[in-house]
């Protein structure tokens, strides 16, 4: 099994590894545009930046949305990476991230693809299925 290292990415630096990694997985890969994957609300979010050796693989983004409620999202995995336990790294970090400061309880817009990845992680889902930047979505949540 891989174990990577997952760090709050803060520096300028280490954002920019999140934002190349988003910008290949999401708009490379799956079409997204960039003005829908770069939101404007990155300043307001904690990042995270997943580490295997010196190679940045893997990033996850945190946002506030209501009183002790956290988003996850922009979660993404080099290609190279995936299937080797390093999105769990990320959600595992951030979520222990979010509930230290007490929050207790997250969502996300889970592409319907990777909903049974979210399921293993104690996410449920809820609604129904919709349409987000031309990609099939699910609403997930779970207490923290």
């Amino acid at each position: 099994m891989i174990c990577p290292t997952v760090i709050e990415a803060i520096e300028p630096g280490e954002l920019e590894h999140c934002y190349a990694i988003r910008t290949a997985v999401f708009c490379g890969e799956q079409n997204v545009s960039v003005e829908l994957e770069f939101d404007g609300l990155d300043a307001n979010c904690r990042h995270y930046l997943a580490w295997l050796g010196d190679e940045p693989v893997g990033t996850a983004r945190v946002r506030p949305i209501g009183d002790r409620i956290v988003k996850f999202e922009r979660i993404a995995v080099d290609i190279e990476y995936r299937g080797k336990d390093i999105g769990r790294a990320l959600m595992d970090r951030a979520m222990t991230d979010a509930a230290s400061t007490g929050t207790i309880s997250g969502k996300l817009h889970a592409q319907t693809s990777a909903s049974a990845f979210y399921e293993k992680l104690g996410f449920v889902a809820k609604g129904s299925l919709f349409i987000e930047a031309g990609i099939e979505h699910i609403q997930m949540v779970r207490d923290l």
